[in-house]
């Protein structure tokens, strides 16, 4: 019982603690980032979006919540920079020729329960070397062409402005990593959205008002033509009267 001088009593004996929140760690957490919808929770199939968080989602989910915001519980919190299709970036994902079908989770406790060396299939590659997309090695892809390979591979080749997978030119700030844990990275992302959004209300901006001056013009010489049309007119009749005058 305690205190009869044959056994001490501990604390967490006699006073009841809050259990402690329990958090997944970084690799069951990568995992299920890397083969599941971050939106949907379903299993991602192409078409593949990316979003400037470099966050996952099967095409079809983010559609369904543009339509209706309310679809999904958490979508607000997961998906409040995405107010438009322009938001995501549609991937070009290379299928891992190693996939095996029957070796697909059907939810994503059980990918999440899976360990580093004991990780499902994963459905893509990296195009450069072939490494499965499976949360071990970091990946990225580019906001230009959409071309998703890994971060290794871009490092271990020359560097250039040109998409190693299609041949496009693109600005390096337009490299997004896909699920990065890392603060400061993800709010270097934040940042670009940000700037992302700018151009793009600038370029609207730009092409309303060049929209608006081609119209003007447009009127203007249509206005000029008709002006021409009516004094060739006048001329035309005041030369005929002179004639007619003069016989």
């Amino acid at each position: 019982m305690g205190n009869d001088g044959g056994s001490i009593p501990r604390r967490n004996e006699m006073v009841r603690e809050k259990k402690k929140d329990e958090k997944p760690d970084r690799t069951s957490k990568l995992v299920a980032m890397t083969f599941f919808c971050a939106l949907s929770k379903q299993l991602l199939h192409e078409p593949v979006v990316g979003d400037g968080l470099g966050r996952l989602y099967n095409r079809e989910a983010i559609l369904e919540y543009l339509l209706d915001r309310s679809a999904f519980g958490d979508g607000s919190r997961i998906c409040a920079h995405i107010s438009s299709i322009k938001d995501v970036k549609t991937l070009n994902l290379k299928v891992n020729p190693e996939f095996d079908k029957s070796r697909e989770y059907g939810d994503n406790k059980k990918v999440a329960a899976s360990t580093l060396d004991d990780r499902p299939t994963a459905q893509f590659v990296c195009p450069i070397t072939l490494k499965e997309m499976n949360g071990n090695m970091q990946f990225e892809f580019n906001w230009t062409c959409g071309c998703v390979l890994s971060t290794r591979a871009r490092k271990e080749m020359p560097e250039s402005s040109v998409c190693l997978v299609c041949g496009e030119s693109f600005d390096p700030k337009d490299i997004v990593p896909i699920n990065s844990l890392s603060t400061e990275v993800l709010d270097s992302l934040h940042k670009r959205i940000d700037e992302r959004k700018a151009s793009q209300k600038m370029k609207k901006k730009k092409s309303g008002k060049s929209k608006l001056k081609s119209n003007l013009d447009i009127k203007a010489k249509r206005k000029q033509d008709d002006d021409d049309d009516g004094s060739g007119t006048v001329v035309a009749a005041s030369s005929a009267k002179v004639q007619r005058t003069s016989a």
